[in-house]
């Protein structure tokens, strides 16, 4: 077990790994660099994470792990109740989306690394999504098709609507200083976490009401068009 300098030492090679790879990315980012941000020598660096694809794997597990236990525990929540109830689906999609945006909020490089993950091409080093998150989206998807009532679901595949909300979730936190020079409002501020919980919350709910409305265009553009009575017709009546 190490000791409290060498654990304040991996705490700090591991904050200062994130917002690298955050910023410039696996490959953008060496271990020199890493070990000149956390004011050790190269030789501390490689002591404590045996490299640099182990340091990203664990950047990455200590970003995605606590994100997706929480979400978990929401959605298990939601699958004990009545999903088709309008108020109960707001109040479950709003109680998620607060917490989470609470987390995205205050460490600003997790939204940063779930984007640049996409870009990564190495297998292995896609394996803590693969292991921790993509089995968490199928098993949700898989449970929450038994609740919901078939006609809301007609024609969607939750796999990718729960992979379109997260990128939609973490797309809000990417770029904050260009959300809030556009809203006039400090990115840093709660006014501005508000506004974006509540965009999230309003878009949620309509993509998931969005089938029921299509389907009733669909069925209403299907009907035959009544005939229009011309005016001789209408003389003779």
């Amino acid at each position: 077990m190490k000791n409290t300098r060498s654990g304040d030492t991996w705490q700090r090679i591991l904050d200062c790994a994130e917002a690298l790879f955050a910023r410039q990315g696996y490959n953008g980012t060496s271990t020199r660099q890493i070990a000149h941000q956390a004011r050790i020598s190269i030789q501390t660096l490689h002591y404590h994470c045996a490299g640099k694809k182990n340091l990203y794997k664990t950047v990455m597990e200590r970003a995605i792990v606590p994100v997706t236990d929480l979400i978990n525990i929401h959605v298990q929540q939601m699958l004990g109740r009545d999903l088709n109830d309008s108020k109960v689906l707001d109040e479950s999609v709003a109680g998620l989306i607060d917490e989470l945006f609470n987390i995205l909020h205050s460490h600003p490089n997790y939204a940063l690394l779930f984007y640049r993950q996409w870009l990564v091409s190495d297998p292995d080093l896609r394996s803590v999504e693969w292991e921790r998150l993509m089995p968490v989206i199928s098993h949700w998807s898989n449970e929450i098709k038994t609740q919901l009532d078939q006609e809301r679901l007609r024609g969607m595949n939750l796999f990718l609507f729960f992979l379109s909300l997260s990128w939609m979730y973490w797309g809000l936190f990417v770029q904050p200083s260009f959300i809030s020079n556009n809203l006039g409002i400090d990115s840093r501020s709660v006014e501005f976490l508000a506004v974006l919980k509540d965009h999230a919350r309003e878009m949620t709910l309509r993509m998931m009401e969005q089938r029921k409305a299509c389907r009733t265009v669909r069925l209403q553009r299907g009907k035959p068009k009544a005939k229009k009575e011309s005016s001789t017709s209408r003389k003779k009546k």
